[in-house]
């Protein structure tokens, strides 16, 4: 059976090893400067923005992302992940949807039930 987290881009891969090791010292090296999250009803911009919120959920929720899926659609890619951590309801399926930049990083993030 394969792995679906191996399809993912670079940046995207990164990105979910970087959340799952908690460590936010290399997110300009996978997001985009002016880069946009949207989670929990909230909106970072920029990577200063978006790893603060990073080490914020970290603290709080102690995430681990598990890829069960991956489709590329025109533009953007959706992840569907098991996330397991300290929060109500855990684990818990979310849909992640990324658009990445011509240079392969991430520009945006929609992380949605």
């Amino acid at each position: 059976m394969s792995n679906p987290a191996s399809s993912l881009a670079p940046a995207i891969a990164a990105y979910i090893a970087a959340a799952n090791a908690r460590d936010t010292s290399r997110v300009a090296s996978f997001f985009a400067e002016d880069a946009n999250v949207f989670d929990e009803g909230q909106h970072q911009v920029g990577t200063q923005a978006i790893a603060q919120w990073m080490q914020d959920t970290a603290q709080r929720y102690q995430p681990r992302v598990e890829v069960l899926d991956v489709q590329l659609r025109t533009g953007k890619v959706l992840v569907h992940n098991l996330i397991s951590g300290t929060f109500p309801g855990s684990p818990l399926e979310l849909r992640y949807m990324f658009r990445l930049n011509e240079q392969g990083k991430i520009a945006r993030l929609d992380i949605s039930l």
